[in-house]
């Protein structure tokens, strides 16, 4: 049986405006919160530049680095507090702004796997509410103790009856409220994200996260989503996908078994180039093997989500956010890519008709339109080794500049997809990635080769299954 913890922590915040969590709702509260860091970020970057304006170039790295460090300490404290969408903005910062000083980048980065949690007197109460039981007719014993706080709930381990070791993800109280109310005040998130770091797109971000979040608050859809991946992909020496337990979980509990691993804040500290390497290939060939075979794709590609294993396989853990296509829409892109490696602007331009990238009747501008596919193309479009660097990634946010596409029309399928290249490539460059890609990816865009997973060029063997191509897309979740 589970020990219990009497009492609750101190609220983070007045109670008038606070859930049972201490997140605040209303939109008053968390209004003088985003204020209160924003003001602060101002009066910081007008102190930085009074200072600059006679330190020596030396002295002004110190002092832009100082400035930096400060400002993510606070904001990751509170968006920590905060929760839902400005926690998610933290976590969707902390890797894709490469363009801030490591060790600030460091500090946000603590929001990917830790945050205050809620106490487990709530924790408690919403689990067995949710599931209709005592907890200890649920489980056989539960750890008070988090192992992670994240944007919409926390985690616990835990031990079934029959004797599973599990984990719990738990959804704060208050929580969907406190999304409601950010997503009214998007201007707000922006500001935040603004303050953080003036070079990125602010309004780009915040509508990634206006469009993930309220599908993350269902747990019930997490779990099928969850089931549906554990099932593809059961029996790979690689990829791993926690086992979801239907009957331990409902809208805000889900229980799945539990996975262990380095989180990627630590893989990327202490893995050799060839641990790199495998990882680089084993996130390649769960990702483009989802959408190109099964139609799905798992949407929140940051690397809290990744544990990554002795053995060399990643543990795969949220799949609160999946999106399904067409296999219309997969042929589609497939001859898209096809176009562009074979600089086939006729086929290109014939393609993204199709694809109503350019709408009939419309002007358009099809050298704008090659430049910004050749864009996202550019790691696997020519048969050479392409090196994931920081300044290829930082191009992303001037090539996904709404101003400078007023006159491409990207369908909501495009919009997703662009979506994520902030998040995948972020992580590639951290591995240090430098592949050929190009022959990776003749698995997807040339099926008819009959190209093996990216892994296998590494020795692994695996079940026939998971090398075939071509077109297999899952049943409903």
């Amino acid at each position: 049986m589970c020990k219990l913890q009497r009492g609750t922590r101190q609220a983070w915040f007045n109670p008038a405006i606070s859930s049972s969590t201490g997140i605040p709702t209303s939109l008053h509260g968390r209004s003088l919160k985003v204020g209160g860091l924003v003001t602060r970020s101002l009066w910081r970057r007008v102190l930085l530049a009074v200072r600059s304006t006679f330190a020596s170039r030396e002295q002004q790295a110190a002092l832009k680095s100082r400035y930096h460090m400060q400002l993510a300490e606070e904001a990751t404290e509170t968006m920590g507090n905060m929760k839902g969408a400005f926690m998610k903005l933290g976590q969707i910062l902390s890797f894709a702004m490469e363009s801030l000083p490591e060790n600030a980048r460091n500090t946000l980065e603590r929001l990917q796997m830790d945050a205050p949690p809620m106490a487990f007197s709530i924790a408690k109460d919403v689990i067995e509410r949710d599931l209709g039981q005592p907890i200890g007719k649920l489980f056989r014993s539960i750890e008070e103790e988090p192992l992670a706080a994240a944007s919409i709930g926390q985690v616990h381990a835990a031990r079934t009856h029959d004797g599973a070791d599990v984990v719990v993800k738990v959804q704060y109280p208050g929580v969907a409220d406190a999304i409601a109310t950010d997503l009214r005040a998007s201007a707000g998130l922006a500001a935040m994200v603004s303050a953080i770091n003036s070079n990125i797109d602010a309004n780009a971000v915040v509508e990634e996260v206006k469009a993930r979040l309220f599908e993350e608050l269902d747990y019930r859809a997490e779990l099928r989503n969850q089931a549906l991946f554990h099932k593809l992909w059961e029996g790979h020496p690689l990829i791993r996908v926690p086992k979801p337990y239907p009957a331990l979980s409902g809208a805000r509990t889900l229980t799945q078994e539990r996975m262990y691993g380095l989180p990627f804040s630590e893989l990327v500290k202490v893995a050799t180039p060839d641990e790199k390497r495998l990882a680089v290939r084993v996130l390649n060939d769960f990702v483009f093997d989802s959408m190109n075979r099964y139609c799905l794709f798992n949407g929140d590609p940051h690397p809290g989500n990744y544990l990554f294993q002795p053995d060399g396989a990643i543990a795969f853990l949220d799949y609160g956010c999946v999106k399904r296509f067409s296999p219309e829409f997969i042929l589609d892109l497939q001859a898209l890519n096809r176009a562009l490696i074979r600089e086939d602007r006729a086929a290109f331009e014939a393609q993204i008709k199709k694809m109503h990238v350019v709408l009939p009747g419309r002007p358009y501008d099809l050298d704008e339109l090659w430049a910004f596919f050749c864009y996202h193309a550019a790691g696997f479009r020519e048969d050479r080794v392409f090196t994931f660097t920081p300044e290829w990634v930082r191009e992303a946010f001037a090539v996904m500049d709404p101003t400078k596409q007023t006159r491409i029309n990207l369908p909501p399928d495009f919009v997703f997809l662009n979506r994520i290249t902030f998040g995948l490539n972020s992580i590639l460059l951290r591995l240090d990635a430098s592949e050929n890609f190009h022959r990776m990816h003749r698995r997807w865009n040339f099926p008819d080769e009959n190209v093996a997973p990216a892994v296998c060029e590494l020795g692994v063997e695996l079940p026939e299954r998971f090398t075939r191509t071509g077109l297999e897309p899952a049943p409903e979740a």
